[in-house]
């Protein structure tokens, strides 16, 4: 079945993000939610994830405390055995580093 392109779509997405930021979808938006959370699966449902996670919640503001989410930093065991591998399967040779590949490509062009 050939795929329908859709025209409207861009200024689709534009209206429809202009009435939920706009005063009245705002409220309805929140009577809805209101109304949402009181139904009991979603109750139960909330209840489920507190307590599956509220011994976590303790480690996450300790982490928060620690610039969490702030600058990735690399483990240094990974870097680590990764020069090891590296050095050890010839990746690090630099100078023979094109006639090994050539080589390897060549061997397995062959098979």
């Amino acid at each position: 079945m050939k795929a329908i392109e859709i025209k409207y779509k861009e200024s689709r997405r534009r209206a429809r993000l202009n009435w939920a930021n706009s005063e009245h979808g705002k409220e309805l938006s929140r009577n809805y939610m209101k109304g949402y959370r009181t139904l009991p699966y979603v109750k139960a449902k909330a209840h489920e994830y507190y307590v599956k996670n509220k011994a976590h919640w303790g480690e996450i503001t300790k982490a928060k405390k620690k610039n969490w989410g702030g600058i990735r930093q690399e483990n240094e065991d990974i870097k680590r055995l990764h020069e090891e591998w590296a050095r050890e399967n010839g990746y690090r040779d630099n100078d023979n580093l094109h006639a090994t590949n050539t080589e390897r490509i060549i061997k397995d062009a062959k098979k």
